[in-house]
């Protein structure tokens, strides 16, 4: 208190709501000696290196009615140990869709920069050619997921951590943190806030902000509906809801293959027309 009754009024009016809005990384290190940092590395660690996954989404409206998407992925970590360059490629994801039938071969591309604005790629039929999109913004079909929701891994460094008290989220003992996104890296969201499984490493929820501190939306993740595979944790069920247009969107998880070989030409955006719908390739070849 001596340090703020010295300070400059006008100084303090300035630094003093920053101060409230982002607390240190350590501003609440509890007993476990574990940062807020070092919480989220071990969420972003829970990754397979690459994956082949087949996927259904459900969304619902206000009014009941159901739309039902189906797509499969496949998934490249590509994040470099140690400190990875600025505008280095993090991670690419390749979405194409199999039903339903008007949405056939629509496909998407994901490409996920360290620091910097990340890129995507759209093909549809009804567009024929291959077009660039805005990944934090570009919603699949209307639902509640946008593509960064759904392909997005994140690098340590484009963001900073606040550590809140844990709390008890379906009678599993978790963290909480907050995941202030830094606007260089133009994420999706300006604040993200996750309750984190200490023991799988997996957020049960995640709360989300837009830029005007408005909470936007939430997505869920039943404890139950959590797998291990090739000694990752993974929801196999996950439900985003948007809270202002109080819609929701519940993804489905019905085929995993962990850390098969994926070819670079499949991220090529050139090539998106022309991904075939192969059959998924062989678990763990």
């Amino acid at each position: 208190m001596l340090f703020l009754r010295r300070c400059l009024p006008v100084l303090l009016l300035c630094l003093l709501p920053a101060a409230l809005a982002r607390p240190g990384d350590d501003a609440l290190p509890g007993g476990d000696g574990l940062s807020a940092r070092d919480i989220y590395q071990r969420v972003l660690d829970n990754k397979l290196d690459t994956s082949y996954m087949e996927h259904r989404m459900v969304s619902t409206d206000p009014g009941g009615s159901e739309q039902t998407l189906a797509f499969w992925s496949r998934f490249k970590d590509l994040r470099a140990p140690g400190s990875a360059p600025q505008g280095a490629v993090i991670s690419k994801t390749v979405l194409k869709f199999t039903m339903p039938f008007d949405k056939r071969d629509t496909a998407y591309l994901f490409i996920e920069k360290k620091g910097g604005e990340d890129e995507g790629f759209h093909y549809s039929r009804a567009r024929v050619r291959v077009s660039r999109i805005s990944p934090a913004k570009e919603s699949i079909f209307g639902s509640d997921f946008s593509l960064d929701d759904l392909a997005v891994v994140r690098h340590i460094d484009d963001a900073t951590y606040a550590r809140l008290p844990d709390e008890e989220v379906q009678d599993k003992s978790v963290w909480v943190i907050d995941v202030f996104h830094k606007p260089e890296s133009k994420p999706a969201y300006a604040k993200s806030r996750l309750y984190v499984d200490k023991q799988r490493n997996v957020p049960l929820k995640t709360r989300h902000w837009d830029e005007a501190g408005v909470e936007v939306k939430e997505l869920d993740i039943p404890s139950e509906k959590i797998r291990q595979i090739a000694g990752v944790w993974i929801p196999m069920e996950s439900t985003m809801h948007d809270l202002s247009e109080k819609t929701q969107s519940v993804l489905y998880l019905d085929r995993v293959i962990p850390n098969p070989q994926i070819a670079d030409s499949v991220f090529a955006p050139m090539l998106l027309p022309r991904l075939d719908q192969e059959a998924a390739p062989h678990d763990g070849g």
